[in-house]
C-alpha cells in the first residue's frame, strides 16, 4: 500500500458536516510539505498554496486546496495514534531493514505541546523515532508524554518491535542503565 492508502486508514474524529477535504489528503500535503523544510501552519499553508495545481490534479480536489487555517484545525484534531499506526505499516513495508545500516534513536519534544507550563516539572509531548542514517529516513515512530511515561521503556518497545537482532543502536546516556538494555 501506497502512504496515501496507509494514511486513509487513519481515524479521522472530524464532523462530515462541512468537510471539504478528505484527512489522507491533507496528510500527505503537510509531510510533502515537511519534507520540503516548511514547518509552521502558516508556512505549510504557503506550500500548498504554491503547489495548488499539482495537488487539485493528483488529489483531484473538488475544492481549493486548503488554507493555513484550515490545516491548523485539522492537524489539531488528528488522532495521533491511529496515524502513527498508519505511519509505522507503512514503514514496515516501505522501508526494508538493512544488516550494517547505522541507526540513531532519540526523543525530541514537540512544539507548541506543553502544559502546566507553571509548575517545576511540565508536561510536554515528545516524539520518539529511530531514523536510519545512511538513508536519511525514519523507521517507526511512538509518541510519549513525559509526565505519563518514560523513554525508556517507549524505546525499548520500538526496537522490539524492529525485530532485529544483531544491530547496533545510537542513542542517549540516559538508555545506560545497570540492567540490560533488553534482555
Amino acid at each position: 500500500m501506497t502512504l496515501l492508502e496507509m494514511l486513509s486508514l487513519a481515524s479521522d474524529k472530524r464532523s462530515r458536516h462541512g468537510q471539504r477535504h478528505e484527512l489522507s489528503d491533507v496528510l500527505m500535503m503537510c509531510i510533502m510539505g515537511i519534507m520540503s523544510g516548511y514547518y509552521g501552519y502558516r508556512e505549510l499553508g504557503r506550500f500548498v498554496k504554491n503547489h495548488a495545481h499539482e495537488f487539485q490534479q493528483t488529489f483531484r480536489l473538488l475544492h481549493k486546496v486548503p488554507t493555513h487555517v484550515t490545516i491548523r484545525s485539522i492537524l489539531q484534531q488528528v488522532d495521533f495514534d491511529s496515524f502513527n499506526q498508519a505511519f509505522n505499516l507503512w514503514a514496515e513495508q516501505y522501508v526494508p531493514l538493512c544488516k550494517k545500516d547505522s541507526k540513531a534513536i532519540d526523543g525530541k519534544a514537540i512544539a507548541s505541546t506543553i502544559s502546566n507550563y507553571n509548575t517545576s516539572y511540565q508536561n510536554f509531548v515528545s516524539l520518539v523515532s529511530i531514523f536510519s542514517v545512511q538513508r536519511g529516513i525514519v523507521l517507526r515512530t511512538e509518541r510519549i508524554e513525559n509526565q505519563k511515561e518514560s523513554e525508556i521503556p517507549t524505546v525499548q518497545e520500538l526496537v522490539k518491535a524492529l525485530d532485529v537482532k544483531g544491530e547496533v543502536f545510537t542513542i542517549d546516556a540516559l538508555h545506560c542503565q545497570k540492567k540490560r538494555f533488553l534482555q
